[in-house]
């Protein structure tokens, strides 16, 4: 008589606080990645001198719309480097696998919720560049974006569902403390800004804490048994991460003034 053999689901659950120290760092990434060498390294190779840097907010004293782009598309560019990255990992590595699928979530809904509000408000990096190569944008044109940003997010919500739940036992409880690290970090960060609070603040917590609202959503269930695994307690993953931050709040947190 044939038997059937299910396998089974690694002993064990996800670490906490190793999935908290992955999610800042992903979150950190996704800051600097648009900041800081989107906006930053285009201000430079126009011969522009970078005269603010915080969590949210850049300043550059050559106006470009190339500084504007630059921004959203390192960001974009980053995430699906990530998400390709992490269909490569999934079965052997859980823990670089969630901070490559988190990198690539909170990038995805950052620019698409981005350009959702850019096009809506008429204000922002990609509104910018639009009016600075075309003028004020048409009913159409806004439209169209808006609908370009709502594909890109959910998109994003889909890529990250699917592939924490097919990589992580308790996808749910994983996704949520990763969001709940993520926003805080970030946030905490933005609360030491030399400027005080206010625009950097309110805009730090609408494009990591506010826009990856979706990861509480994840489904609570790995939904493949041959490839879920638990991630283990990394000590070397918790202190990167606690001297990650702290480097990011005492550079772009203060805020860096040209």
């Amino acid at each position: 008589m044939a038997q059937t053999y299910k396998r089974q689901l690694p002993g064990g659950s996800n670490d906490t606080l190793t999935v908290a120290a992955l999610a800042v760092l992903a979150a950190i990434t996704v800051t600097v990645a648009h900041e800081a060498v989107g906006h930053g390294s285009v201000c430079l190779a126009v011969g522009g001198r970078v005269t603010l840097l915080t969590t949210s907010l850049f300043r550059c004293d050559v106006p470009s719309f190339l500084i504007d782009l630059s921004g959203p598309f390192t960001s974009l560019a980053v995430a699906a480097v990530a998400a390709l990255a992490a269909t490569v990992t999934r079965e052997t590595r859980p823990g670089l696998t969630l901070y490559l699928v988190l990198v690539a979530a909170m990038a995805g809904f950052w620019e698409g919720a981005y350009l959702v509000q850019a096009v809506l408000t008429r204000h922002g990096d990609l509104y910018s560049v639009w009016t600075g190569l075309a003028g004020e944008a048409t009913v159409a044109v806004r439209v169209g974006g808006a609908a370009v940003g709502a594909a890109i997010y959910l998109a994003t919500v889909v890529f990250a569902s699917r592939m924490l739940a097919g990589t992580l036992v308790e996808p749910r409880k994983a996704a949520r403390t990763a969001w709940a690290a993520a926003t805080v970090a970030t946030v905490a960060a933005a609360l030491i800004y030399r400027g005080g609070v206010g625009e950097n603040l309110i805009n730090t917590m609408l494009e990591i804490g506010a826009a990856s609202l979706p990861l509480l959503l994840i489904p609570r269930r790995a939904n493949c048994t041959a490839t879920a695994r638990p991630i283990r307690r990394s000590v070397p993953v918790i202190g990167l991460a606690a001297m990650a931050w702290l480097g990011f709040a005492l550079t772009m947190g203060l805020g860096i003034v040209g």
